[in-house]
Protein backbone atom coordinates (compact mmCIF):
# COMPACT_ATOMS: atom_id res chain seq x y z
CA UNK A 1 0.00 0.00 0.00
CA UNK A 2 2.15 3.01 -0.83
CA UNK A 3 1.55 6.12 0.77
CA UNK A 4 -0.38 9.10 -1.10
CA UNK A 5 0.92 12.10 -1.76
CA UNK A 6 1.14 15.05 0.76
CA UNK A 7 -1.76 17.04 0.78
CA UNK A 8 -3.36 19.78 3.13
CA UNK A 9 -6.10 18.56 5.26
CA UNK A 10 -8.28 20.27 7.73
CA UNK A 11 -11.43 19.85 10.21
CA UNK A 12 -14.73 20.56 9.09
CA UNK A 13 -14.54 24.21 10.58
CA UNK A 14 -11.42 24.91 8.31
CA UNK A 15 -9.31 26.76 10.55
CA UNK A 16 -7.27 24.75 11.17
CA UNK A 17 -4.87 23.28 8.47
CA UNK A 18 -1.77 20.48 8.54
CA UNK A 19 0.32 19.06 5.73
CA UNK A 20 0.06 14.95 6.09
CA UNK A 21 0.96 11.95 4.64
CA UNK A 22 -1.64 9.74 4.09
CA UNK A 23 -2.31 6.10 4.02
CA UNK A 24 -5.94 5.09 2.85
CA UNK A 25 -6.45 1.32 3.78
CA UNK A 26 -8.29 -0.37 1.88
CA UNK A 27 -8.20 -4.30 3.27
CA UNK A 28 -7.44 -4.92 7.02
CA UNK A 29 -4.34 -6.37 6.10
CA UNK A 30 -3.12 -2.86 4.81
CA UNK A 31 -4.51 -1.34 8.46
CA UNK A 32 -2.35 -3.66 10.34
CA UNK A 33 0.50 -3.15 7.77
CA UNK A 34 -0.01 0.95 8.15
CA UNK A 35 0.04 0.82 11.75
CA UNK A 36 2.85 -1.76 12.02
CA UNK A 37 4.84 0.45 9.98
CA UNK A 38 4.11 4.18 11.08
CA UNK A 39 6.07 5.77 14.41
CA UNK A 40 3.23 8.01 14.94
CA UNK A 41 -0.01 7.57 13.50
CA UNK A 42 -3.33 9.81 13.68
CA UNK A 43 -6.83 7.90 12.27
CA UNK A 44 -9.22 9.99 10.47
CA UNK A 45 -12.82 9.13 9.18
CA UNK A 46 -15.22 11.64 7.44
CA UNK A 47 -13.25 14.50 8.54
CA UNK A 48 -16.33 16.35 10.51
CA UNK A 49 -14.82 17.04 13.46
CA UNK A 50 -14.71 20.50 13.64
CA UNK A 51 -10.96 21.52 14.60
CA UNK A 52 -8.28 19.46 14.83
CA UNK A 53 -8.99 16.52 16.44
CA UNK A 54 -8.52 14.24 13.35
CA UNK A 55 -5.20 15.60 12.09
CA UNK A 56 -1.51 14.97 12.75
CA UNK A 57 0.78 16.51 14.66
CA UNK A 58 3.29 14.58 13.40
CA UNK A 59 3.69 11.02 11.79
CA UNK A 60 0.96 9.33 9.73
CA UNK A 61 -2.72 10.27 8.60
CA UNK A 62 -4.62 7.26 8.57
CA UNK A 63 -7.97 7.52 6.03
CA UNK A 64 -10.56 4.80 7.08
CA UNK A 65 -12.98 6.07 4.67
CA UNK A 66 -12.60 2.91 1.94
CA UNK A 67 -13.51 0.47 5.04
CA UNK A 68 -17.07 1.84 4.93
CA UNK A 69 -18.89 -2.13 4.29
CA UNK A 70 -22.31 -2.82 6.29
CA UNK A 71 -20.87 -5.92 7.08
CA UNK A 72 -24.69 -7.73 8.46
CA UNK A 73 -27.70 -6.61 9.71
CA UNK A 74 -30.58 -8.84 11.77
CA UNK A 75 -33.44 -7.37 10.55
CA UNK A 76 -35.15 -9.35 13.45
CA UNK A 77 -32.79 -8.21 16.21
CA UNK A 78 -31.93 -4.49 14.63
CA UNK A 79 -28.31 -5.37 15.28
CA UNK A 80 -26.11 -4.10 12.30
CA UNK A 81 -22.33 -4.53 12.08
CA UNK A 82 -20.67 -2.31 9.82
CA UNK A 83 -16.98 -1.41 9.55
CA UNK A 84 -15.55 1.97 10.98
CA UNK A 85 -15.56 4.26 7.88
CA UNK A 86 -19.21 3.60 7.22
CA UNK A 87 -21.21 6.37 7.69
CA UNK A 88 -24.21 6.67 9.53
CA UNK A 89 -26.00 7.30 6.39
CA UNK A 90 -24.73 4.37 5.05
CA UNK A 91 -26.59 2.80 8.10
CA UNK A 92 -29.61 4.49 7.25
CA UNK A 93 -29.70 3.66 4.13
CA UNK A 94 -29.41 0.13 4.72
CA UNK A 95 -31.74 0.11 7.85
CA UNK A 96 -34.12 2.56 7.70
CA UNK A 97 -36.07 0.92 4.71
CA UNK A 98 -36.43 -2.12 6.85
CA UNK A 99 -38.03 -0.23 9.58
CA UNK A 100 -34.63 0.28 11.52
CA UNK A 101 -32.95 3.24 12.31
CA UNK A 102 -29.89 4.46 14.63
CA UNK A 103 -31.00 5.44 17.70
CA UNK A 104 -28.52 8.48 18.34
CA UNK A 105 -27.86 10.86 15.30
CA UNK A 106 -25.71 13.85 15.51
CA UNK A 107 -26.35 17.14 13.52
CA UNK A 108 -24.80 15.11 10.52
CA UNK A 109 -25.57 11.35 9.23
CA UNK A 110 -21.69 11.79 7.43
CA UNK A 111 -20.23 10.93 10.19
CA UNK A 112 -18.55 7.35 10.41
CA UNK A 113 -19.13 5.21 13.08
CA UNK A 114 -15.14 4.51 13.73
CA UNK A 115 -15.91 8.71 14.45
CA UNK A 116 -19.03 8.56 16.21
CA UNK A 117 -17.82 6.26 18.68
CA UNK A 118 -14.46 8.27 19.02
CA UNK A 119 -16.41 11.36 19.54
CA UNK A 120 -19.34 9.51 21.65
CA UNK A 121 -21.55 11.82 19.61
CA UNK A 122 -24.84 12.87 20.77
CA UNK A 123 -28.15 14.04 19.33
CA UNK A 124 -30.90 16.16 20.25
CA UNK A 125 -32.89 13.39 22.11
CA UNK A 126 -30.14 12.88 24.52
CA UNK A 127 -31.54 12.78 28.00
CA UNK A 128 -33.37 9.86 26.89
CA UNK A 129 -31.30 8.30 24.60
CA UNK A 130 -28.23 8.73 25.53
CA UNK A 131 -25.30 9.37 23.16
CA UNK A 132 -24.15 6.83 20.81
CA UNK A 133 -21.39 4.96 23.03
CA UNK A 134 -24.60 3.53 24.69
CA UNK A 135 -25.67 2.02 21.75
CA UNK A 136 -22.60 0.29 20.46
CA UNK A 137 -22.56 -4.02 21.36
CA UNK A 138 -18.95 -4.27 20.55
CA UNK A 139 -15.93 -3.41 18.57
CA UNK A 140 -13.05 -4.58 17.53
CA UNK A 141 -10.08 -2.61 17.97
CA UNK A 142 -6.62 -2.67 16.16
CA UNK A 143 -3.66 -1.93 19.04
CA UNK A 144 -0.78 -0.03 18.35
CA UNK A 145 1.19 -3.58 18.38
CA UNK A 146 -0.91 -4.97 15.33
CA UNK A 147 -2.93 -7.66 17.61
CA UNK A 148 -6.53 -6.82 17.38
CA UNK A 149 -8.72 -7.36 20.32
CA UNK A 150 -12.61 -7.48 21.18
CA UNK A 151 -13.98 -4.91 23.24
CA UNK A 152 -17.32 -4.53 24.93
CA UNK A 153 -19.14 -3.10 28.41
CA UNK A 154 -18.94 -6.70 29.32
CA UNK A 155 -14.77 -7.51 27.58
CA UNK A 156 -12.45 -5.29 29.15
CA UNK A 157 -14.75 -2.63 30.09
CA UNK A 158 -12.07 0.07 30.62
CA UNK A 159 -10.58 -0.09 27.24
CA UNK A 160 -14.16 -0.20 25.73
CA UNK A 161 -15.52 3.20 27.28
CA UNK A 162 -11.69 4.77 26.93
CA UNK A 163 -12.86 3.77 23.57
CA UNK A 164 -16.13 5.47 23.38
CA UNK A 165 -14.69 9.15 23.40
CA UNK A 166 -11.54 8.44 23.02
CA UNK A 167 -11.10 10.89 19.85
CA UNK A 168 -9.10 7.95 18.37
CA UNK A 169 -5.90 7.65 20.50
CA UNK A 170 -6.37 4.21 22.17
CA UNK A 171 -6.40 1.97 18.73
CA UNK A 172 -7.65 1.90 15.45
CA UNK A 173 -11.73 0.86 15.09
CA UNK A 174 -12.01 -1.90 12.79
CA UNK A 175 -15.58 -2.69 12.99
CA UNK A 176 -18.51 -2.45 15.27
CA UNK A 177 -22.15 -3.62 16.23
CA UNK A 178 -24.46 -0.94 16.73
CA UNK A 179 -28.55 -1.63 18.26
CA UNK A 180 -30.66 0.14 16.03
CA UNK A 181 -34.19 1.21 17.23
CA UNK A 182 -37.56 0.67 15.67
CA UNK A 183 -39.27 2.99 13.11
CA UNK A 184 -42.21 3.03 10.88
CA UNK A 185 -41.69 5.86 8.61
CA UNK A 186 -38.98 8.12 7.31
CA UNK A 187 -40.44 11.48 8.55
CA UNK A 188 -40.54 13.34 11.55
CA UNK A 189 -43.63 15.67 13.53
CA UNK A 190 -42.44 18.80 14.45
CA UNK A 191 -43.99 21.32 16.83
CA UNK A 192 -42.05 24.77 16.47
CA UNK A 193 -42.53 27.79 19.56
CA UNK A 194 -40.95 30.95 19.11
CA UNK A 195 -39.92 32.52 22.14
CA UNK A 196 -39.43 36.10 23.20
CA UNK A 197 -36.37 35.85 26.06
CA UNK A 198 -33.68 34.36 27.41
CA UNK A 199 -35.94 33.39 30.76
CA UNK A 200 -38.70 31.90 28.27
CA UNK A 201 -36.30 30.10 26.13
CA UNK A 202 -34.68 28.45 29.00
CA UNK A 203 -38.24 27.58 30.61
CA UNK A 204 -39.42 25.45 27.50
CA UNK A 205 -36.17 23.45 27.27
CA UNK A 206 -36.47 22.68 31.28
CA UNK A 207 -39.99 21.45 30.53
CA UNK A 208 -38.75 19.39 27.64
CA UNK A 209 -35.94 17.96 29.40
CA UNK A 210 -38.18 16.35 31.87
CA UNK A 211 -40.57 14.66 29.04
CA UNK A 212 -37.55 13.79 27.24
CA UNK A 213 -36.11 11.58 30.23
CA UNK A 214 -39.60 9.36 29.72
CA UNK A 215 -39.32 9.66 25.81
CA UNK A 216 -36.22 8.39 23.99
CA UNK A 217 -37.77 9.86 21.04
CA UNK A 218 -37.93 13.16 21.78
CA UNK A 219 -35.84 15.39 19.92
CA UNK A 220 -35.21 18.94 21.19
CA UNK A 221 -33.16 22.07 20.08
CA UNK A 222 -33.59 25.84 20.16
CA UNK A 223 -31.83 28.00 17.93
CA UNK A 224 -30.93 31.42 19.70
CA UNK A 225 -31.26 34.95 18.10
CA UNK A 226 -27.88 36.46 20.27
CA UNK A 227 -28.02 39.72 18.02
CA UNK A 228 -31.05 40.92 19.92
CA UNK A 229 -30.58 43.02 22.39
CA UNK A 230 -31.88 44.01 25.85
CA UNK A 231 -34.57 41.56 27.75
CA UNK A 232 -34.48 40.44 24.12
CA UNK A 233 -31.39 38.42 24.02
CA UNK A 234 -31.76 34.48 24.06
CA UNK A 235 -35.22 34.47 22.20
CA UNK A 236 -34.83 32.21 19.70
CA UNK A 237 -36.94 29.09 18.31
CA UNK A 238 -37.44 25.90 20.24
CA UNK A 239 -38.10 23.03 18.40
CA UNK A 240 -39.79 19.49 19.13
CA UNK A 241 -39.55 16.80 17.27
CA UNK A 242 -40.69 12.85 17.16
CA UNK A 243 -40.57 10.09 14.56
CA UNK A 244 -44.21 10.01 12.86
CA UNK A 245 -46.08 6.75 12.95
CA UNK A 246 -47.72 5.81 9.86
CA UNK A 247 -51.20 6.89 11.34
CA UNK A 248 -49.87 10.13 11.49
CA UNK A 249 -49.15 10.76 7.69
CA UNK A 250 -51.56 11.32 4.99
CA UNK A 251 -52.54 8.86 2.71
CA UNK A 252 -50.87 10.05 -0.32
CA UNK A 253 -47.56 10.15 1.69
CA UNK A 254 -45.11 7.53 1.11
CA UNK A 255 -43.62 5.94 4.19
CA UNK A 256 -40.10 6.66 3.12
CA UNK A 257 -38.41 9.85 1.67
CA UNK A 258 -36.07 9.72 -0.89
CA UNK A 259 -33.35 7.59 0.37
CA UNK A 260 -30.66 10.28 -1.37
CA UNK A 261 -31.63 12.94 1.61
CA UNK A 262 -29.25 11.46 3.65
CA UNK A 263 -26.27 11.69 0.62
CA UNK A 264 -25.93 15.43 1.67
CA UNK A 265 -23.99 17.93 -0.42
CA UNK A 266 -20.53 18.04 -1.52
CA UNK A 267 -18.56 20.70 0.86
CA UNK A 268 -17.90 23.78 -1.53
CA UNK A 269 -14.46 25.53 -2.02
CA UNK A 270 -14.20 28.60 0.89
CA UNK A 271 -15.53 32.03 0.11
CA UNK A 272 -12.51 34.50 -0.78
CA UNK A 273 -10.74 37.04 2.00
CA UNK A 274 -13.43 36.79 5.05
CA UNK A 275 -16.62 35.31 3.41
CA UNK A 276 -20.16 36.57 3.76
CA UNK A 277 -20.15 36.02 7.19
CA UNK A 278 -19.60 39.35 9.36
CA UNK A 279 -21.69 41.62 11.79
CA UNK A 280 -24.11 42.99 9.51
CA UNK A 281 -24.86 39.86 7.57
CA UNK A 282 -25.58 38.42 11.18
CA UNK A 283 -27.78 40.63 12.34
CA UNK A 284 -29.95 40.77 9.49
CA UNK A 285 -29.86 36.92 9.00
CA UNK A 286 -31.12 36.03 13.30
CA UNK A 287 -33.32 39.38 12.69
CA UNK A 288 -35.02 38.12 10.07
CA UNK A 289 -35.24 34.27 11.03
CA UNK A 290 -36.77 34.79 14.43
CA UNK A 291 -39.32 37.26 12.89
CA UNK A 292 -40.27 34.74 9.80
CA UNK A 293 -40.22 31.36 11.63
CA UNK A 294 -43.91 31.29 13.49
CA UNK A 295 -45.04 28.90 16.14
CA UNK A 296 -46.66 25.66 14.62
CA UNK A 297 -48.43 22.79 16.27
CA UNK A 298 -47.81 20.41 13.72
CA UNK A 299 -45.61 19.63 10.37
CA UNK A 300 -44.00 17.03 8.88
CA UNK A 301 -40.31 16.92 7.50
CA UNK A 302 -38.19 14.40 6.10
CA UNK A 303 -35.51 12.82 9.41
CA UNK A 304 -32.54 13.81 7.44
CA UNK A 305 -34.42 17.38 7.82
CA UNK A 306 -35.43 17.37 11.53
CA UNK A 307 -32.07 16.11 12.81
CA UNK A 308 -28.90 16.18 10.17
CA UNK A 309 -29.67 19.70 9.31
CA UNK A 310 -25.87 20.36 8.61
CA UNK A 311 -25.97 18.03 5.90
CA UNK A 312 -28.45 20.36 4.02
CA UNK A 313 -25.72 23.10 4.17
CA UNK A 314 -22.58 21.58 3.82
CA UNK A 315 -21.31 24.74 2.36
CA UNK A 316 -21.69 26.09 5.40
CA UNK A 317 -17.84 26.67 6.60
CA UNK A 318 -17.10 28.03 3.11
CA UNK A 319 -19.18 31.23 4.06
CA UNK A 320 -16.86 32.00 6.72
CA UNK A 321 -14.20 32.87 4.11
CA UNK A 322 -10.45 31.57 3.83
CA UNK A 323 -9.69 31.70 7.83
CA UNK A 324 -12.80 28.87 7.91
CA UNK A 325 -15.14 29.50 11.28
CA UNK A 326 -14.66 27.81 15.59
CA UNK A 327 -17.60 26.40 16.91
CA UNK A 328 -17.17 26.62 20.52
CA UNK A 329 -19.63 24.18 22.21
CA UNK A 330 -19.33 23.40 26.08
CA UNK A 331 -21.94 21.97 28.91
CA UNK A 332 -22.47 22.97 31.95
CA UNK A 333 -24.41 20.90 35.05
CA UNK A 334 -28.01 21.26 35.96
CA UNK A 335 -29.14 24.47 37.72
CA UNK A 336 -26.38 26.56 35.37
CA UNK A 337 -28.10 27.59 32.52
CA UNK A 338 -27.32 31.19 33.74
CA UNK A 339 -23.63 30.07 32.82
CA UNK A 340 -24.84 29.53 29.46
CA UNK A 341 -26.37 33.13 29.45
CA UNK A 342 -22.80 34.53 31.01
CA UNK A 343 -21.05 33.19 27.55
CA UNK A 344 -23.33 34.76 25.39
CA UNK A 345 -23.31 38.16 27.15
CA UNK A 346 -19.82 37.47 26.84
CA UNK A 347 -19.05 37.19 23.87
CA UNK A 348 -21.44 39.46 22.53
CA UNK A 349 -19.56 42.79 25.20
CA UNK A 350 -16.78 41.64 23.09
CA UNK A 351 -18.30 42.23 19.70
CA UNK A 352 -17.77 38.27 18.89
CA UNK A 353 -21.82 37.85 18.10
CA UNK A 354 -21.91 34.14 16.84
CA UNK A 355 -23.59 33.25 13.77
CA UNK A 356 -25.25 30.53 14.78
CA UNK A 357 -26.13 29.68 18.37
CA UNK A 358 -27.98 26.16 19.48
CA UNK A 359 -28.86 25.21 22.74
CA UNK A 360 -29.78 21.16 23.51
CA UNK A 361 -30.57 19.24 26.84
CA UNK A 362 -28.21 16.69 27.74
CA UNK A 363 -28.69 13.67 30.46
CA UNK A 364 -26.66 11.51 32.07
CA UNK A 365 -23.71 10.42 30.02
CA UNK A 366 -21.53 7.33 29.11
CA UNK A 367 -19.19 5.60 31.27
CA UNK A 368 -16.29 6.96 29.22
CA UNK A 369 -14.17 9.13 31.09
CA UNK A 370 -13.59 11.42 27.82
CA UNK A 371 -17.22 11.36 26.74
CA UNK A 372 -18.38 15.23 26.73
CA UNK A 373 -22.35 14.83 27.84
CA UNK A 374 -23.27 16.04 31.45
CA UNK A 375 -26.69 16.29 32.65
CA UNK A 376 -27.67 20.09 31.86
CA UNK A 377 -27.21 21.73 28.75
CA UNK A 378 -24.89 22.22 25.90
CA UNK A 379 -24.49 25.48 23.63
CA UNK A 380 -22.43 25.58 20.32
CA UNK A 381 -21.90 29.42 18.96
CA UNK A 382 -20.25 29.30 15.21
CA UNK A 383 -17.72 32.35 15.25
CA UNK A 384 -15.25 33.68 12.25
CA UNK A 385 -12.14 32.20 13.23
CA UNK A 386 -10.65 35.89 12.01
CA UNK A 387 -12.16 36.97 15.20
CA UNK A 388 -10.06 34.90 17.30
CA UNK A 389 -6.81 37.47 17.55
CA UNK A 390 -4.91 35.74 19.81
CA UNK A 391 -4.58 32.12 21.80
CA UNK A 392 -6.31 33.85 25.15
CA UNK A 393 -8.95 35.13 23.17
CA UNK A 394 -11.88 32.27 24.70
CA UNK A 395 -9.70 32.25 27.52
CA UNK A 396 -12.40 34.60 29.88
CA UNK A 397 -15.05 32.40 28.34
CA UNK A 398 -13.06 29.11 29.07
CA UNK A 399 -12.79 30.34 32.80
CA UNK A 400 -16.87 30.82 32.66
CA UNK A 401 -17.55 27.12 31.66
CA UNK A 402 -14.82 25.69 34.30
CA UNK A 403 -16.30 27.59 36.99
CA UNK A 404 -19.69 26.46 36.92
CA UNK A 405 -18.47 22.59 36.65
CA UNK A 406 -18.72 22.64 32.41
CA UNK A 407 -16.56 21.14 29.82
CA UNK A 408 -16.28 21.77 26.26
CA UNK A 409 -16.71 19.20 23.71
CA UNK A 410 -13.41 18.18 22.54
CA UNK A 411 -14.37 17.15 18.83
CA UNK A 412 -15.63 20.88 18.30
CA UNK A 413 -12.50 22.37 20.32
CA UNK A 414 -9.66 24.35 18.52
CA UNK A 415 -8.71 26.90 21.35
CA UNK A 416 -9.74 25.81 24.64
CA UNK A 417 -7.01 26.82 27.70
CA UNK A 418 -5.39 22.99 28.07
CA UNK A 419 -4.80 23.85 31.47
CA UNK A 420 -7.98 23.66 32.29
CA UNK A 421 -8.55 20.42 30.90
CA UNK A 422 -8.19 18.33 33.67
CA UNK A 423 -10.61 20.14 35.46
CA UNK A 424 -13.38 19.82 33.28
CA UNK A 425 -12.42 15.95 32.84
CA UNK A 426 -11.78 14.59 36.00
CA UNK A 427 -11.31 11.39 34.96
CA UNK A 428 -8.00 12.36 32.78
CA UNK A 429 -5.65 10.07 34.55
CA UNK A 430 -8.21 6.64 34.52
CA UNK A 431 -8.44 7.54 30.60
CA UNK A 432 -4.68 8.26 30.75
CA UNK A 433 -3.94 4.57 32.34
CA UNK A 434 -6.29 2.60 30.13
CA UNK A 435 -4.57 4.21 27.08
CA UNK A 436 -1.07 3.16 28.01
CA UNK A 437 -2.08 -0.07 28.41
CA UNK A 438 -3.26 -0.24 25.02
CA UNK A 439 -0.79 1.65 23.47
CA UNK A 440 2.19 1.88 25.62
CA UNK A 441 4.50 3.60 22.97
CA UNK A 442 2.51 6.43 22.69
CA UNK A 443 2.20 5.80 19.20
CA UNK A 444 -1.46 7.23 18.74
CA UNK A 445 -1.86 10.81 18.28
CA UNK A 446 -3.06 13.94 16.95
CA UNK A 447 -2.62 17.52 16.97
CA UNK A 448 -5.85 17.98 19.30
CA UNK A 449 -4.08 15.55 21.62
CA UNK A 450 -0.62 17.04 21.31
CA UNK A 451 -2.22 20.86 22.06
CA UNK A 452 -4.24 20.05 25.06
CA UNK A 453 -1.75 17.32 26.48
CA UNK A 454 -4.08 14.89 26.82
CA UNK A 455 -0.58 12.09 26.17
CA UNK A 456 2.09 12.02 28.69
Amino acid sequence: MPDEPRVTLSGWGRATHRQCLVRRPLSEEDVVRAVRSAPWLTVRGAGLSYGDAALPERGTLLDMTARCKVLSFDQTTGVIVAEAGATLADIVREALPKGWFPPVVPGTAGVTVGGAIACDVHGKNHPGSGSFGLHVLWLSLLRPDGVVVHLSPGEDADGFWATVGGMGLTGVILRTAIQLQRMQTGWALRRRTRTRSWDETVELMQAARTRQELDPDLHVVAWLDTHASGRRLGRGIVDESRPALVTDLPPALDLMPPLDNWAGRPAARSLPGPGVVFGPTIAAATAARWHLAGSEEKRILPLAAAWCPLDQVRSWPAAFGRQGLIQYQFAVPVGAASSVFHVLATLIGRRMVPALSTLKNLGYGTAGPLSFPIPGMTLAADLPARWLHGGDTLRVVDSIVAEAGGRVYLAKDSVVDAELIPRMYPRLDDWRRTRARLDPDHRLTSALAQRLRLLP
